[in-house]
């Protein structure tokens, strides 16, 4: 089961796809203007982790650009992945 969580708030229960974490992120994000966040997303594989984390700190950034995100993931190498990226905004939390 695909599944991404606010520290504090559920963002999806049972999204079909990585398309639906995606936008749910981006709605509350938009909603609820967190500038410093923290999304769960270890359940996630290194492909659709490496997809959302791109996407999202993208937007956040976009609206937030001096917040951050922490992300929870399964593995360091989601992080591996994404250095070269060097997304600013990010940073990882081995779960």
């Amino acid at each position: 089961m695909l599944k991404a969580e606010l520290k504090t708030n559920e963002i999806t229960n049972n999204p079909q796809s990585t398309d639906e974490i995606l936008n749910s992120i981006k709605t509350s994000i938009r909603k609820n203007k967190f500038k410093n966040m923290t999304i769960d997303i270890s359940s996630l594989n290194i492909f659709d982790a490496s997809k959302i984390i791109s996407m999202a700190s993208t937007y956040h950034f976009l609206k937030f650009a001096q917040g951050s995100i922490n992300w929870i993931v399964k593995s360091k190498e989601v992080e591996k992945m994404l250095k070269p990226l060097n997304l600013g905004n990010i940073k990882f939390i081995s779960n």
